[in-house]
């Protein structure tokens, strides 16, 4: 499985007004294996695909003093046309 997981972030979810989705990938997949899956998970054809490798962080538990190591992870934000969605990745907010 290519595809991983949607990213859901503020940023991500503001983009998909515009045809943008963003998902963490695996680390070793192009663009146009991402494609291809995209098309085969959801039906539809991307008209872009980007993607960004993202450096793993190392951090401290100061409580314990030891480190926290954060993976590198690779990021890939899909563009379909405008009138096309995806539902699975909206957000409802009900109130």
């Amino acid at each position: 499985m290519i595809i991983k997981r949607p990213l859901v972030t503020e940023k991500a979810i503001a983009a998909q007004s515009i045809g943008k989705y963003s998902f963490l990938v695996d680390r070793k997949a192009n663009k146009n294996q991402v494609a291809t899956e995209f098309k085969s998970l959801f039906g539809i054809n991307p008209l872009k695909v980007n993607l960004f490798n993202i450096k793993g962080k190392v951090k401290t538990n100061w409580k314990t003093r030891s480190p926290i190591v954060h993976p590198d992870r690779k990021k890939a934000v899909i563009t379909i046309k405008k009138d096309q969605k995806i539902d699975l990745l909206t957000l409802k907010n009900e109130k």
